[in-house]
């Protein structure tokens, strides 16, 4: 515990405790606002058994603290508590509405949607939960013109604004998108390199509360932002 083999997510809880996607330990683990560590959870395996993972890459809470996970190889969403105690999980492998190929970024909206990015699917899917919070459904899903790549490092996260518009990451391409709630386009920002000589590849991406969008560039090893106020 405290140790990772390539993090690729984190979330934070109101009370300022963390969650880490540790991808492939194939686990979750759970820190103190400080980093004490307090909790990790899962073994690689192929499976649907709650601890089975391979390689979980997305990581996202709702505001209720239940921790939301997506199982990248094993084709699922799984569901904790603040606690990391099992909850329920969703998807399975396919590409009917409710499936999904390659799952890996994941946010929670301001009406409690949970929405995924469906890589080799190349959609995003929004989720419901019933009234008892532990069964959900596929509410909506709109294709986009990106994800073509199957390499290692073409994982695309997501994330949503105060008005629940969605933007996604195009690592390969090296651009965000930006679309309305319903999956209507409304604007790419393709030329987000800092300089001539870095390539941007856009990976996790956050809003605050400015309107910056701010997003981890793995290929020039640098923290970005654009805003997006007007745009």
């Amino acid at each position: 515990g405290g140790t990772f083999n390539e993090p690729w997510d984190v979330a934070v809880a109101e009370d300022g405790s963390f969650f880490v996607a540790d991808t492939f330990n194939h686990r979750i683990q759970k820190f103190s606002s400080t980093g004490k560590f307090i909790k990790m959870w899962g073994v690689f395996a192929q499976g649907d058994s709650p601890d089975s993972f391979w390689g979980p890459r997305g990581i996202a809470l709702d505001q209720d603290g239940k921790v939301y996970v997506t199982d990248t190889g094993n084709k699922r969403v799984v569901v904790f508590d603040s606690n990391l105690n099992y909850l329920t999980q969703f998807g399975g492998g396919g590409f009917e509405a409710g499936q999904f190929d390659e799952p890996v970024g994941i946010s929670v909206n301001s009406t409690g949607q949970i929405i995924v990015a469906d890589t080799w699917n190349r959609r995003v899917q929004t989720f419901q939960s019933d009234s008892t919070g532990l069964e959900f459904f596929s509410t909506n899903s709109f294709d986009v013109s990106a994800w073509y790549g199957q390499g290692i490092d073409n994982k695309p996260y997501l994330t949503t604004d105060g008005e629940n518009n969605i933007f996604i990451s195009d690592p390969e391409v090296g651009r965000i998108l930006k679309f309305n709630s319903f999956g209507d386009f409304l604007v790419g920002y393709q030329d987000i390199n800092t300089s001539d000589d870095l390539i941007s590849y856009p990976f996790g991406m956050d809003v605050d509360a400015n309107d910056n969008l701010w997003f981890c560039d793995g290929a020039s090893n640098i923290l970005s932002f654009i805003n997006v106020s007007t745009q």
